[in-house]
């Protein structure tokens, strides 16, 4: 598994680039908003947070996320592709943004 994040990563970064972070940060109640210029290390460190665990729900979240279809979509339906396209591409746009907007200045 490819590891996207480290506990050098900006935590804004993080959730810039994987959105689906924010769940994670907000479980663990690690402020990404107001807080998120610093290292993932030292919200981690100032929690007394397991890094590794952390690390790893980030990166096989994130990596999930990129799991390509082996479907041949050229020959799919237009309605088949079109669902497809809403349920993958949109869906957690959908799900993540309002979630998110608060903490938008």
């Amino acid at each position: 598994m490819e590891k996207r994040f480290t506990e050098q990563s900006i935590i804004g970064d993080i959730v810039a680039q994987f959105p689906k972070a924010s769940d994670i940060f907000k479980a663990y109640k690690i402020d990404f908003c107001c807080g998120g210029q610093r290292p993932l290390k030292e919200a981690i460190q100032e929690r007394n947070l397991d890094s590794k665990a952390i690390l790893e729900q980030l990166n096989t979240l994130y990596a999930q996320s990129l799991e390509k279809d082996e479907k041949n979509w050229s020959e799919a339906s237009y309605s088949e592709l079109i669902d497809h396209i809403i349920q993958k591409h949109h869906r957690y746009l959908a799900e993540e943004l309002p979630n998110l907007s608060p903490y938008v200045t």
